[in-house]
């Protein structure tokens, strides 16, 4: 028997469940790279540790050796040398500290503030920021082509940049237990439209299933269990749900599409986006 439909009361109320669910993952989804973040951190941290105490025994050394013999010019020589490759891999080590937290951070900005988006600024940075995910650091094999020169479109930050991360965390999960982990990310201007298409090599969804009810909030559930290889990470439905809601006001279209062993998920932004 169909499932009567819900009265009007019934769906304002889920509405604002909905939306009050957006505004939970918008606040909460950036934490999802905390643990790799840290792990990032502690290395170079570690690292200018050590350096630091290196170049604070240098310096007592290099202060010995200044008041003894002047014979001892050679050994003075590999000293200043050994510092100033200390001094190099403490500012590189920095460097990359730095850009780690830019990267964050201009994100951040872009969603926060963001009126007018460059897409390609969001696709690369977010592929940075992923790398904060320890099996995305490790273990996947990614590549961005990017069109240039692609026009900036009309979207808010807090809605674009919340649905290009559920695309982007889709697809890291697929690649999980695929014996091939690589990730495409493109953009391109197609037909009078900016299309954004992030393709992985990863287990798809189930042929049975139509890609359109991966959409659905309370029938995108799946899960695979066989023993063949096939992934068995459990898909609640929610990634691609809120993708596809987040720019459905702005005239923006986000689907799924199977090419042979890949699946891609698209983004269609017509050239002349209405405003949400």
């Amino acid at each position: 028997m169909p499932a009567s439909k819900p009265s009007t009361s019934e769906q304002t109320l889920i509405e604002q469940c909905i939306r009050a669910l957006h505004e939970k993952d918008r606040s909460s989804y950036s934490g999802k790279f905390v643990q790799g973040f840290v792990h990032n951190a502690n290395g170079p941290l570690q690292n200018l540790t050590m350096l630091t105490e290196m170049l604070i025994s240098g310096v007592d050394f290099q202060d010995r050796l200044f008041n003894s013999h002047a014979d001892e010019s050679e050994k003075w020589s590999d000293l200043l040398g050994k510092q100033r490759k200390r001094l190099t891999q403490m500012r590189e080590q920095i460097s990359n500290m730095a850009a780690d937290l830019r990267e964050f951070m201009q994100l951040y900005e872009i969603e926060r503030c963001g009126t007018e988006i460059d897409i390609n600024a969001v696709l690369a940075r977010m592929a940075k920021v992923f790398r904060s995910d320890l099996f995305f650091k490790h273990q996947v094999k990614s590549e961005l082509r990017l069109a240039k020169n692609l026009p900036h479109i009309k979207a808010l930050g807090r809605d674009f940049v919340p649905a290009v991360f559920h695309l982007f965390l889709n697809a890291v999960t697929a690649l999980k237990e695929a014996p091939k982990k690589e990730l495409i990310v493109e953009s391109c201007v197609q037909a009078g439209e900016i299309v954004v298409r992030i393709t992985d090599s990863g287990f798809g969804p189930p042929e049975e299933l139509h890609p359109d009810v991966l959409f659905d909030l309370f029938e995108s559930r799946w899960q695979n269990l066989d023993n063949q290889g096939v992934s068995s990470v459990q898909h609640l439905g929610f990634g691609l749900y809120a993708a596809r809601q987040l720019l459905l006001p702005y005239g923006f279209s986000v689907s799924l599409e199977r090419t042979g062993e890949a699946t891609s998920a698209l983004i269609r932004m017509p050239l002349q986006n209405k405003p949400a």
